[in-house]
């Protein structure tokens, strides 16, 4: 009777050929779209710090997030962060771009009147997994 150990087993079963190599990469893929659908939410739908940029004719070039100096962090301080200096909606923002970078947040603006739709697409998001 022929001994039976793991060596035996494998030479029966053949090497690792084209077949298996499948079968690892496919399950690899589980994987790596498990861990991408985990760091969606960091990076896809952050919200990172914003606040309404100031009017061309109250501050022109006002394209960072971070104040200049004491008058330009005042001006800001005057409106809200959904609101501009005037009072009313703000249409045009600055993000902190220092932790997550540019996001789709950003991109697609959904802050203040359009937040409820940055809640919808994760909704459905994790509807669909």
């Amino acid at each position: 009777m022929e001994e039976i150990s793991l060596e035996t087993v494998l030479k029966r079963c053949g090497d690792f050929g084209p077949y298996q190599w499948m079968h690892f990469a496919l399950l690899c893929l589980l994987n790596l779209s498990s861990g991408m659908t985990g760091f969606y939410f960091v990076f896809g739908l952050a919200e990172p710090p914003f606040r309404c940029k100031l009017p061309s004719n109250v501050w022109p070039d006002d394209n960072q997030y971070n104040f200049i100096n004491d008058t330009h962090k005042y001006l800001s301080s005057l409106s809200s962060q959904c609101e501009d200096i005037n009072g009313s909606r703000c249409n045009n923002f600055l993000f902190d771009q220092s932790v997550y970078g540019r996001t789709f947040t950003e991109e697609a603006g959904f802050v203040c009147s359009n937040a409820l739709k940055r809640t919808w697409i994760s909704t459905v998001y994790e509807i669909g997994t």
